[in-house]
């Protein structure tokens, strides 16, 4: 149960949160389920898609570099993150970095993220790793571990 309420925490910045995703009766096989598509990429450009505030969104154009699941996933997809940070959206993608996206393909094709999809900053995550404690570095370490292990080997892997 804690592997999965870290596991939890991890798919959010390390920073304070304002939604929760946290689901003790699932595994992280049962979690991996639950999306249509699974994969690394890098953010190559970001757009703002106004709207008020529950359909609003970014909409990134992502390199794709290695994949899990791949319902709909070519070597270069877009993505909709959501930009309310209360319903677990967050600032737009920093262009350049490397993400592993986990998500929902919608009707128009997107990958949408955000509510309780993972999409996590990898660059960004380090730097916040390096302001950690040696002992919440382990913990993350285990996290971290955890994940790629239960992600196994990418089914397909795109030059970088």
């Amino acid at each position: 149960m804690l592997r999965i309420m870290l596991f939890a925490l991890m798919l959010s910045p390390l920073t304070a949160f304002g939604c929760s995703c946290l689901s003790e009766a699932k595994t992280f096989e049962e979690e991996i389920k639950e999306y249509d598509a699974i994969f690394t990429g890098i953010a190559l450009e970001t757009d703002l898609i106004p709207g008020d505030w529950d359909t609003a969104f970014y909409k990134t154009k992502m390199k794709v570099i290695e994949v899990w699941k791949d319902k709909a996933v070519s070597d270069s997809v877009y993505i909709k993150t959501s930009i309310e940070r209360d319903s677990c959206g967050e600032k737009s993608p920093t262009i350049g970095n490397r993400f592993i996206v986990f998500s929902h393909v919608t009707k128009n094709g997107l990958h949408a993220t955000g509510g309780c999809s993972t999409f996590i900053d990898l660059d960004h995550f380090e730097t916040d790793m390096a302001s950690l404690s040696s002992e919440e570095k382990a913990v993350w370490q285990s996290v971290l571990t955890e994940m790629w292990a239960g992600l196994g080997k990418p089914k397909k892997v795109h030059s970088k």
